[in-house]
């Protein structure tokens, strides 16, 4: 038996495990193989994510790991003109640029250093609750568990189990170009440009290479363009600045479309008894926050420790979490909101209709509240 089963070794579930053994538990983490044929972009990281590295101890090897430094970000919208944020004039200073591979092997290292255990499987498991105990059962393995963290992304695979409602914001989708160039533009500033079904994220990912992505609606492209090369670099000349960002006559692209939901949602329960959602699996924050490694690391270590809490006999400590995650989505939703509310040039356009109705509801939800 052990004290704590993680489902998931992302951000979250690896956060969740290295401060459990931190705090003297014994854990074990189930996951899936990696999907080698999925090249993983890299994401943004805010300066704000060092306190949590600094409570896994993962810090010094970070900074070891060299990743790209972000200085700041470049915006076109609500207007036609681009806007310069610089985080060099930021409290928290510059964020950075993570490889996944890179940043969740240096996580994996620290867990294993700690002395968790990983059990790796490509087939169905079972995981039943019996006299305040979870049982799993899967591929080679029956363990029993006095808590479970579900941080198996946006699957929720625990919370589908349990039947516990996930709330969609949107039905939001990323479609992602990685490129490359043999003469790369010396760019450190990641590029954000509205349009008028979606927006444009573009950004350097090192090694020469630039991160292209789409965000929009799925059902706004018919499905003959949605699988097209072609139709998604053509709607990228269409636009004002990321053509420049990414010029085609310079940059290639270097592995196949990828396709990945991208939209907000959210669990109606983040805490159960003796189970507690993170990350994703919790959460599922829109890209324009630039929160999700962020959030997948904070919430990681705050469901282990109300995990450790609950352990020891503090009945409050699910409710606690849920509170604090309900707080936390509350305030990203208010960014989120105020964000879109700010683009108003295609006002009549499905995108921003969905978008700017969903504010409405927001508001008069908040006004009904007070």
């Amino acid at each position: 038996m052990i004290d704590v089963l993680i489902i998931g070794n992302g951000p979250a579930g690896l956060a969740s495990a290295i401060t459990l053994r931190q705090q003297g538990a014994s854990v074990m983490v189930v996951h899936r193989p990696a999907d080698t044929h999925k090249f993983r972009a890299g994401e943004s990281l805010a300066a704000s994510a060092r306190n949590s590295l600094t409570e896994l101890d993962v810090w010094e090897e970070f900074l070891d790991d060299r990743h790209e430094p972000c200085y700041g970000n470049a915006s076109c919208w609500g207007d036609d003109r681009l806007y310069f944020n610089d985080f060099i004039q930021s409290p928290s200073g510059l964020g950075w640029y993570v490889g996944r591979p890179a940043f969740e092997s240096m996580l994996t290292r620290k867990a294993s250093a700690a002395g968790v255990p990983f059990h790796e499987t490509d087939r169905s498991f079972r995981l039943h609750r019996k006299d305040d105990l979870w049982e799993y059962a899967g591929d080679r393995l029956k363990i029993s568990a006095a808590m479970v963290i579900d941080a198996s992304g946006r699957n929720s695979w625990l919370s589908r189990q349990l039947r516990i409602r996930r709330i969609r914001r949107d039905e939001q989708a990323a479609v992602i170009s990685i490129l490359a160039a043999t003469d790369p533009l010396d760019n450190r500033q990641s590029l954000i440009e509205a349009v008028s079904d979606g927006w444009w994220y573009a950004s350097d990912i090192g090694e020469g290479k630039v991160a292209r992505i789409f965000f929009t609606d799925p059902d706004l492209h018919d499905r003959k363009s949605w699988l097209d090369p072609l139709y998604w670099q053509n709607k990228s000349l269409q636009t004002k600045f990321i053509r420049h960002r990414v010029p085609v006559n310079r940059y290639t692209e270097i592995v196949p479309l990828q396709y990945t939901s991208a939209g907000s949602h959210h669990l109606e329960h983040y805490a159960g008894e003796g189970w507690l959602a993170a990350g994703d699996a919790a959460c599922s924050l829109d890209p324009l926050s630039s929160h999700g490694i962020a959030f997948a690391l904070r919430s990681g270590i705050d469901a282990a420790m109300a995990a450790k809490d609950r352990l020891e006999g503090i009945s409050s400590a699910g409710n606690d979490y849920h509170e604090k995650i309900e707080l936390a989505f509350r305030l990203y939703n208010e960014q989120r909101t105020g964000f879109y509310q700010r683009e108003t040039r295609w006002k009549d356009e499905p995108f921003w209709i969905r978008r700017h109705e969903e504010q409405m509801m927001e508001i008069g939800k908040t006004q009904r509240q007070n």
